[in-house]
Formats: structure tokens, C-alpha cells, sequence
């Protein structure tokens, strides 16, 4: 019955994405890359601070800073990543709440311009 359902709900959501126009599927679109990056820089954070309580002696002695800029690009990109394959969640909640703002204002939201990346 489940597999029913969720066939269903599929088949609805493909209907409705059919009837949105060409400007409201462009708006929806910037919504997407926006809420993307915005979860990337929210783990680039997390991870910043997970490393932050790493001491940053090993038994060699003090380590050098610029194994510190390398790690914070590694990072970078390993956040992006974990962003782009659906990581928390996070980007699907907020493409949730303001699917229907951005549909209001298709016109307005879909010439807005999303950065291609967002560095801290």
C-alpha cells in the first residue's frame, strides 16, 4: 500500500511541476542553487568548528599554520560536496518553506542572481 501511495503523490508532483511556467521553473531553479550553497557554507561552519577542538600539536611538536589553509579548502570542498548529494536535508526543508513565496514572485525571483560559490 505504501508503494501505492508514494506512486501517487510522484504522479502529482510531476502534474504540477508540467503546469509551471517557464519563468516560475527558472525561479524554482535559483531557489534550489540557493538553498544549496546556503547548507554547503552551514557544514563548512560545522566543520570549521569540529576542527577548532582538534589540538593542533601531534607528537612531532607545534604544527605549522599553513597545513591550516589547505585543511580549510579541503573543507570548503568537502562541504560543498556533502551539499550537493542532499547531506542534511537542510537545502530540501528550506526549498520546502519557500516554494510557494518564490512561485508568487516567479518574475522578481527568477532574475535574481545566486553566486556560484560562497566562501566564508
Amino acid at each position: 500500500m505504501a508503494t501505492i501511495g508514494a506512486a501517487a503523490a510522484a504522479q502529482t508532483a510531476q502534474t504540477a511541476a508540467q503546469q509551471l511556467t517557464p519563468t516560475q521553473k527558472q525561479a524554482l531553479a535559483k531557489l534550489h542553487d540557493a538553498a544549496t550553497q546556503f547548507e554547503g557554507v552551514f557544514l563548512q561552519m560545522v566543520m570549521s568548528a569540529m576542527r577548532d577542538t582538534v589540538p593542533k600539536e601531534s607528537i612531532f611538536g607545534k604544527d605549522d599554520a599553513s597545513g591550516d589553509t589547505w585543511q580549510g579548502m579541503l573543507d570548503q570542498q568537502y562541504a560543498q560536496a556533502m551539499a550537493k548529494s542532499g547531506g542534511l536535508g537542510l537545502a530540501q526543508q528550506l526549498e520546502r518553506q519557500l516554494r510557494a513565496q518564490v512561485l508568487g514572485d516567479a518574475d522578481r525571483e527568477a532574475h535574481t542572481q545566486v553566486q556560484g560559490r560562497i566562501s566564508l
